[in-house]
């Protein structure tokens, strides 16, 4: 009973103390940040099956006629089954824009990474992020051997690909490399139904909100997102989501950081892995003794 006890003061006591740190005001997010100059960075989406591989440079065109500020052009994942190629890179050099794009980067014949590519405006590829967290039981590619961000000339942008953005080891060590905004291209299929997509759309503002950074997602369909760093949607559309075109700006400013309670859940396992066996023995010594003084009862001698 005591053991019981301590561990229900305990626990009461954790989650007191983290109750103001989940209040939906977020000034704690911004607590003990340096200042920091804000850059703007104009950015535009297009959301179209990679199977229209040959009609992307019309419709990149199309784009720039309508999102013409767009400094920076995100594509989805598995954009290209290749790194982008030469069309799309003379595109770049053509237009002077930066594009990012998922596509194939291959180890050998059957291997490859699911790769995000930077292109930048004179046509190279100048940054590469595999996925780090492949789609169980799917061809999506092998684990990325490592992480980094992409020293852009905005800032320090980080890369994760679809559900990447779903895993705290993923995001938080982007966080912890410096990042200043997160692009996500993803693979929404359109055969998800709405349900689907409208969860998977609540990811971004959370994950913007939780880190304090902009997010900016483009699918092949779906609900494409620009999201501010306090996870307000700026820029959106609506479920099927198939060839629109979305653009903004995305501030990129301060580094993002961790919530302040991120340390909440690795306590509480520890927590319970001492206090499993604690409670165990209880339980057991207090069966033990219920049996001892049963038997004692019934003892011949009693």
């Amino acid at each position: 009973r005591l053991v019981t006890a301590g561990a229900s003061v305990l626990l009461a006591g954790l989650a007191v103390f983290t109750l103001p740190r989940s209040a939906p005001d977020d000034a704690w997010l911004k607590t003990a940040r340096p200042a920091s100059t804000v850059q703007t960075m104009h950015v535009a989406g297009l959301q179209v099956q990679p199977t229209i591989e040959d009609e992307l440079v019309p419709l990149l065109d199309r784009l720039l006629r309508e999102h013409a500020r767009a400094e920076l052009i995100l594509l989805s994942e598995y954009a290209f089954q290749t790194p982008p190629p030469a069309d799309i890179q003379a595109w770049c050099r053509r237009t002077g824009r930066y594009l990012v794009a998922g596509g194939k980067e291959f180890i050998d014949e059957r291997a490859f990474y699911n790769t995000a590519f930077v292109v930048d405006p004179n046509g190279e590829i100048v940054f590469r992020q595999p996925k780090c967290v492949p789609v169980q039981f799917f061809r999506d590619g092998v684990p990325a051997p490592e992480q980094q961000v992409w020293d852009s000339p905005w800032g320090k942008i980080g890369l994760c690909i679809c559900y990447d953005l779903a895993y705290r080891r993923v995001v938080d060590r982007l966080i912890a490399l410096g990042a200043q905004a997160l692009l996500v291209p993803t693979l929404d299929e359109l055969h998800w139904g709405r349900q689907e997509h409208e969860h998977h759309a609540r990811v971004a503002p959370v994950r913007a909100a939780e880190l304090g950074v902009p997010i900016f997602r483009i699918g092949i369909c779906g609900i494409p997102q620009l999201v501010d760093a306090r996870g307000r949607t700026l820029a959106s559309a609506p479920f099927p989501g198939e060839g629109v075109m979305i653009g903004g700006e995305l501030q990129v400013a301060r580094a993002g950081r961790r919530p302040v309670d991120h340390w909440l859940a690795p306590l509480c396992v520890g927590v319970t892995a001492v206090l499993w066996p604690c409670l165990a023995f209880a339980a057991w010594r207090d069966r033990r003794a219920a049996a001892l003084n049963l038997k004692a009862r019934h003892s011949p001698m009693a």
